[in-house]
């Protein structure tokens, strides 16, 4: 054998032995380097220097498998699935990713985009291969869960804790699904196991108040509510209950102190929940005669949404109220400035102010006497008010009442103030009597006499 053709045959092989130790181990170990690159999170360098590799060495699975994983980690999920789509058409195994990770990585990117169809097929797949793996179990029974597939959800959910006891967002969920399901006792053994393994589960927290708010036991239906106000997903929400829970008590300053704390906390997200927690605020203040705070709140939801429920017939129903400023003024002035109209209202009726006592934010009592006349002096004779500033109609035992009480305080007459007009039954009562009621449009005229 001639001395050239053993050197060719020395070259070759050396050019051989170079590209296998580069392949095999050279240029493994370079991309090697972009993972543990990557891990750190250098995500636009790695993506760089991929991009360079692929172009300079042609595109490996390993290569691509990395570029994925640096657009899945960056947010670009839709890159990164055409990406893994790649790696697991080719059909050979990465010495850094496994296909495992590769398809969990799509199923991950899948989800984030909203492709529940296609991430289910790859979860299923998972699942065949390892079918005592309960995080693939969580996620098909979730997908099943927002398809309104409940039976498979059901069936994926009772899986997971099969092979997680201890799983405490599948024991929520069975929680949530038996309680629009009605099966009260399911839902309360499924829900304080998920709290109790997870003490963070603002979700079931929630659902458990509602269901003692259901069962009428509202203070543990409190409790609850303020337990998973932990979140801001269920915080607006749980201050919409607690002001029900509170209204169902007749505890009614607590009621509207937790509905205007919903109101002040919702977020352009919350806006379904602030038109709920606005009309049932509207509603308590209407229920208690506190029509112009009632008021504000139909117009603060007709501006978000007029066809919303009946406000549109309930601000037409209250159309004079809303016109009228002095009854507005009478309604919801702080009670120094309604002191004063109150002793307005006595005064230009002809009386002077003896004694002025606030029964509370909305009930005032005047005791007043007759304005001295020039002629020759008598004997005073007191007379006693009782001015409501709450839009309600006053029936029989109101009036009774306020006889009463002008009696007790040897007042010889009684008068009776309200923004309402007063039922039949209580006029005619009034009517032989030394009582005079002045309600509604009476009171208006007044107002507007002194007022302009």
């Amino acid at each position: 054998m001639s001395l050239q053709l053993i050197l060719a045959g020395i070259v070759i092989i050396g050019i051989i032995i170079f590209l296998t130790y580069y392949k095999i181990f050279r240029k493994p170990k370079k991309l090697q380097r972009i993972w543990d690159q990557i891990k750190t999170g250098d995500i636009r360098n790695s993506i760089r220097n991929l991009r360079a590799h692929i172009i300079k060495h042609g595109g490996s699975i390993d290569a691509h498998a990395l570029l994925a994983e640096c657009y899945r980690r960056e947010g670009n999920c839709s890159m990164a699935v055409v990406e893994y789509r790649y790696c697991m058409k080719i059909k050979k195994k990465s010495s850094i990713l496994p296909m495992r990770d590769i398809r969990e990585g799509l199923v991950d990117c899948l989800l984030r985009i909203k492709k529940d169809d296609e991430a289910l097929g790859e979860l299923l797949e998972l699942s065949r291969e390892d079918p005592r793996n309960y995080r693939y179990l969580f996620e098909i029974a979730k997908i099943f869960y927002r398809k309104g597939n409940l039976e498979q959800a059901v069936t994926y959910f009772d899986k997971t804790i099969k092979y997680n006891p201890n799983h405490a967002a599948s024991l929520g969920y069975l929680g949530v699904i038996m309680y629009h399901a009605n099966k009260v006792r399911e839902a309360v053994v499924y829900l304080t196991q998920a709290v109790r393994y997870d003490t963070r589960n603002y979700r079931s927290y929630y659902y458990l108040g509602r269901l003692y708010m259901d069962g009428r036991d509202f203070p543990r239906a409190i409790t609850y509510f303020e337990a998973s106000q932990g979140t801001p997903e269920y915080r607006v929400r749980a201050y919409l209950q607690k002001g029900n829970c509170y209204r169902e008590m007749d505890e009614f300053e607590n009621a509207v102190d937790e509905y205007k704390k919903g109101i002040a906390a919702t977020t352009p997200r919350d806006q379904n929940v602030l038109l709920a927690t606005r009309y049932a605020l509207a509603a308590l203040y209407e229920s208690h005669g506190k029509l112009a705070e009632a008021i504000e709140q139909w117009e603060g939801i007709s501006r978000i949404d007029q066809k919303y429920r009946d406000v549109l017939r309930k601000l037409e129903e209250y159309q004079d109220l809303r016109a009228d400023d002095n009854m507005k003024d009478f309604l919801v002035s702080p009670l120094p400035v309604f002191e004063g109209l109150c002793v307005e209202i006595v005064r230009h009726l002809g009386y002077d102010i003896v004694d002025v006592r606030h029964q509370s934010s909305s009930v005032t009592n005047v005791i007043a006497t007759p304005l001295m006349s020039t002629t020759r002096p008598t004997a005073r004779q007191y007379v006693y008010f009782k001015i409501y500033r709450d839009a309600v109609s006053l029936g029989l035992s109101a009036v009774k009442t306020l006889l009463e009480e002008a009696k007790r305080v040897r007042c010889v007459k009684a008068v009776c103030i309200s923004p309402f007009k007063f039922r039949p039954e209580a006029a005619d009562f009034a009517l032989p009597r030394q009582i005079d009621l002045i309600g509604g449009d009476q009171l208006s005229k007044l107002l507007k006499e002194i007022r302009g």
